[in-house]
């Protein structure tokens, strides 16, 4: 089995993967070969993308998910794509039609007129298809039974959203020529699918996605994400994908009672987030620290 840089043989798996996923597969779907590869059942990702979409899937394997967290949290940047006067149940062009009807003509839309009011703190409604729970169920698995779904707003952040006519980094995924590509970046927790809905109601015709591609999870980008062929990636240290958090070294008197989960003295400054390493540069936890002592949050080995 192939070990990740800064894991010696004999430990399991720990570390993280920049995936590009590809369309037509679930989120899980594109993790498994992963899994398989590293003979490890612990993995997880942070962000879920529907099968239509593509693009930057933050993965992580053993106990690096005890990570994901800290992804999850970042903001994000999507390039989707748009085709006017079709709306469908799913928000997306893998869905049912609902209504179809004649859409204006892009270069006659004033798009910052049209956007403006989507910028910055709004109240979401999510799509019906999505991974939200609803009473301990999925809204999709609510949706595809037929069931109705009726899901609260939710408070978002558009930071800005680029309106790019004519040729589109989406040509092959989905777009076609008539559809309209936006850059948007955004908080987490925000739903570009119901972003396009209300953009689409707002023009009295409707829209749904043709094609999604994340591009960036926080600091990462799609230009991170190692080469999948021939085989899988090698696993990242979450050191290394963690590199701006504060850090430090395990000191041999506090090994014991570091080992028991117990706090250890440092002397970084007071901070929700941040890693202890051994003389390697490996991460054995991650926890905060208060008072001049770090209390692991996470044992990473």
């Amino acid at each position: 089995m192939t070990h990740p840089v800064g894991n010696p043989p004999g430990l399991s798996p720990c570390g993280f993967l920049l995936l590009d996923k590809e369309r037509g597969r679930s989120s899980h779907q594109a993790l498994s070969p992963c899994k398989r590869q590293y003979q490890e059942r612990r993995a997880g990702h942070a962000g879920t993308l529907d099968p239509l979409a593509t693009g930057l899937l933050f993965a992580a394997m053993g106990k690096a998910t005890r990570l994901l967290s800290l992804a999850e949290g970042q903001d994000k940047e999507y390039l989707v794509a748009a085709r006017l006067g079709v709306r469908t149940d799913t928000l997306d062009l893998d869905g049912r039609v609902v209504s179809q009807t004649d859409a204006p003509p892009l270069g006659g839309i004033d798009w910052e007129a049209l956007i403006a009011p989507w910028l910055g703190e709004i109240e979401q409604v999510p799509p019906a298809y999505s991974a939200i729970s609803v009473d301990g169920v999925r809204a999709y698995d609510r949706a595809r039974k037929g069931q109705e779904v009726s899901l609260p707003a939710r408070k978002v952040r558009i930071d800005h959203v680029d309106v790019l006519l004519g040729d589109s980094p989406l040509a092959g995924t989905g777009w076609e020529l008539g559809d309209v590509t936006l850059r948007v970046r955004c908080s987490k927790g925000t739903y570009v699918r119901s972003l396009v809905r209300d953009l689409g109601d707002a023009l009295g015709c409707g829209a749904s996605v043709s094609a999604l591609r994340r591009t960036a999870i926080g600091a990462w980008r799609l230009p991170d994400v190692q080469p999948q062929a021939p085989g899988i990636p090698e696993l990242l240290p979450v050191a290394d994908i963690f590199d701006t958090l504060p850090r430090f070294v395990l000191q041999a008197q506090d090994q014991g009672p570091f080992s028991h989960g117990h706090a250890i003295p440092c002397l970084l400054e007071p901070c929700e987030d941040a890693l202890v390493l051994d003389d390697t540069g490996l991460a054995l936890a991650w926890g905060r620290v208060r008072e001049g002592r770090f209390q692991p949050k996470a044992m990473l080995v």
